[in-house]
């Protein structure tokens, strides 16, 4: 499923910077929280896992949840966990309702500029009320320091996915990614861009594919109308070759979030994203535009 890949992606990539810096004179024990409520208009509901367009526009309602704890065990070891919840209502396409669970272990060493890491993470998907789909994935990576400001960040990835439904797209994964990440002096933006292969082996062999694909984000954090602010713009593409001759797939997105936060607590959160998904298997071939308004309560 995208939503899992994508939000691993994130978590890691988060969780792998944030044990690139010093932490001295910080909590060894730490815990944060977020809420979120909003709602999200979609032009053509889909489920990106089955590369299903039902082709009908709809909004849903979202209710978004997570949990974190980081344990700074000694000067060079660094514990993360964390959990959430993302659950997804939509008002008349309740057969694409979704509910998406994720737990995550991150442990990393320090060594010197660099760093070593690995982690885990166990996803579990409901559609429609139905269990769905099981994602088990396990990573190891390091963060190599070029600069004060530059890092890269190398990782092999193996992961499992188990569909309840869907036996036959059943399938073991492996990635191996390379990113590299560029920071301001103050901390306050940095660029990234990165580049990934992934090799999925499914039961039933007409769902395997082999997978380029290259990603970039860019973070702007800045102070405006008195209120702190977070500008963040991203794009992602890849293309997939599948064993059967007769298809080929190119996915394209491209997205974009800006974030205000109104005190130290709450924040209000605006997304879009388009996304291209062409095909030559017609089901799979389809355009789609997501917005959404959120807003977020941090502890």
């Amino acid at each position: 499923m995208a939503l899992i890949q994508r939000f691993v992606l994130i978590t890691s990539a988060l969780a792998a910077i944030c044990s690139s810096g010093s932490s001295h004179g910080a909590d060894p024990l730490s815990f944060s929280g977020k809420a979120r409520l909003g709602s999200e208009y979609q032009s053509n509901v889909n489920i990106s896992a089955l590369q299903q367009a039902s082709g009908q526009s709809d909004s849903a309602t979202l209710l978004e949840a997570e949990l974190a704890a980081s344990w700074q065990a000694s000067a060079n070891f660094k514990l993360d966990a964390g959990y959430s919840i993302q659950n997804k209502a939509y008002r008349q396409a309740s057969d694409f309702d979704t509910r998406l669970q994720l737990a995550y272990v991150d442990a990393s060493y320090q060594l010197g500029q660099h760093s070593v890491g690995a982690n885990i993470y166990h996803a579990n998907a409901q559609l429609d009320s139905a269990a769905f789909l099981k994602l088990n994935q396990a990573s190891l990576y390091t963060m190599v320091s070029g600069s004060d400001t530059w890092f890269i960040r190398p990782a092999l990835t193996m992961a499992k996915k188990v569909f309840a439904r869907n036996d036959e797209r059943d399938a073991s994964t492996f990635s191996a990614s390379a990113d590299s990440f560029w920071f301001s002096e103050s901390g306050q933006h940095f660029f990234s861009i990165g580049l990934v292969w992934e090799d999925e082996s499914s039961r039933d062999n007409v769902f395997s594919y082999t997978a380029p694909g290259a990603r970039a984000k860019l973070s702007h954090r800045f102070t405006l109308w008195q209120y702190q602010q977070q500008l963040q713009l991203g794009a992602r593409v890849s293309q997939r070759d599948y064993q059967t001759a007769e298809r080929a797939d190119t996915q394209a997105v491209v997205e974009a979030s800006w974030q205000v936060s109104l005190n130290q607590r709450f924040a209000v959160i605006g997304k879009v994203e388009h996304g291209d998904f062409s095909s030559t298997i017609d089901s799979a071939d389809y355009r789609e535009t997501r917005s959404a308004l959120l807003l977020q309560l941090g502890f």
